[in-house]
């Protein structure tokens, strides 16, 4: 078997440096520097900016809300100018924020995601009737009266699927018509652990051939050279991209006080890994959003702020070759490459994206039910040592995946 070992990093900083640099015995800094009263802030809070959702027309703001952020931010967000809610099906007639209620329907965008039936993601199957039946009822639900953006939850498994599936398209054209849903998106996945199709590969044919108008997919610093050609070749072609799990190792990397340490360095002064990551994400004028897990007031005004500021500086380009260098080895960039040779086809990509769940958003009850509903887990590793080659962020697989088993399992 190949050893592999963590190398150089973009920014020149590789795993083992960081942690030489670390041990040197810099003192420690808090990563938000934010004040502790979120009523102090709020006064001078920003409105963030809005882009054209691609085809749909909509003008959303260029951070996206979540049903899961918490009760106290959801108002904060509503003042920052946040105007389109993932998953928005998730609430009731009782529990949707007031924030929105107060204002015109039209002031704000809502969007309801749809799963496959039958199984998970990948064992669940299309089904036109249930996928039309379940919007109604979260229409009702809900009391909105309508959702903007029908989304397909996890996408399509294969280009042949989205070729010859016409479900997921005739519930969303019925709904349409009744005006239950006025546009449709895909959250699109990497299938290849089923013999299916990568992410990038079946949005490439969606955004040219399709009724679909815009996607959420993986993207963060450090991605694919594929996803950013796929960002460019969206904005071409009128179709809306919102990144998803873009803040790589922020939670682990928060709460590391070597980490800490080595940004007290001048020449990280005034940015901190989050600033610098949506600082970087906004600079991607080909870009419509990003949805980042808020839950916080610190969190929400960090992020706020730092999509105004907009331009990425030397020290924030800096901030974020240390994290590229702390995640190197440590982190997946969920590219799915190993998986393409693992002879288990053991979803790795999944099980490590798992391992943030519990580690970057100390969700760790969600991390280990999915964890435990998965075909194949860590456990059917054969040690071949296939997959590390692939490995675009250097990590140790084989040790990685016994470790997230002790840690989920």
């Amino acid at each position: 078997m190949k050893s592999h070992h963590p190398s150089s990093s973009a920014g020149g900083w590789s795993r083992r440096q960081f942690i030489q640099a670390s041990a040197a015995g810099a003192v420690g800094l808090s990563l938000t520097g934010l004040p502790a009263s979120a009523a102090e802030k709020s006064a001078d809070l920003p409105v963030l900016p809005k882009r054209r959702y691609g085809r749909t027309g909509l003008e959303i703001s260029a951070l996206v809300g979540a049903s899961d952020w918490s009760a106290d931010v959801i108002p904060l967000a509503v003042k920052a100018g946040v105007n389109y809610w993932h998953k928005a099906q998730r609430w009731t007639k009782e529990t949707f924020p007031a924030a929105l209620k107060s204002q015109p329907r039209e002031a704000y965008k809502l969007e309801v995601v749809v799963d496959r039936v039958g199984g998970d993601h990948k064992r669940g199957h299309i089904d036109e009737e249930q996928h039309y039946q379940f919007v109604k009822d979260a229409v009702t639900k809900t009391g909105v009266g309508y959702f903007d953006v029908f989304k397909f939850h996890f996408g399509f498994h294969s280009l042949e699927e989205a070729k010859t599936n016409p479900g997921i398209v005739k519930a969303f054209e019925r709904l349409k018509k009744e005006g239950l849903v006025k546009h449709l998106a895909i959250s699109q996945h990497h299938y290849n652990d089923i013999g299916g199709d990568m992410a990038f590969e079946i949005l490439d044919y969606l955004s040219q051939h399709s009724p679909f108008e815009a996607a959420q997919f993986f993207y963060t610093y450090g991605d694919r050279k594929e996803t950013q050609d796929l960002i460019a070749a969206a904005k071409s072609r009128d179709f809306g991209t919102i990144a998803m799990k873009t803040m790589r190792g922020m939670g682990r990397a928060s709460g590391d006080k070597q980490m800490q340490g080595l940004l007290s360095d001048p020449k990280y002064a005034g940015s901190t890994p989050s600033t610098a990551m949506v600082k970087w994400l906004m600079g991607n004028s080909n870009l419509t959003a990003a949805v980042i897990a808020t839950k916080s007031f610190d969190q929400l005004f960090e992020n706020v702020r730092a999509v105004h500021a907009a331009t990425l500086g030397v020290n924030d380009r800096r901030t974020l070759d240390l994290l590229a260098g702390y995640n190197r080895g440590l982190t997946c960039l969920l590219c799915s490459d190993c998986v393409t040779v693992c002879p288990e086809q053991i979803g790795i990509a999944d099980i490590l994206r798992y391992e943030r769940y519990a580690l970057d958003y100390h969700e760790l009850d969600r991390a280990k039910a999915e964890y435990r509903a998965l075909t194949k887990n860590g456990t059917a590793c054969i040690a071949c040592g296939d997959c590390m080659p692939n490995c675009r962020a250097d990590i140790n697989i084989l040790a990685k995946l016994k470790e997230v088993h002790s840690l989920l399992g």
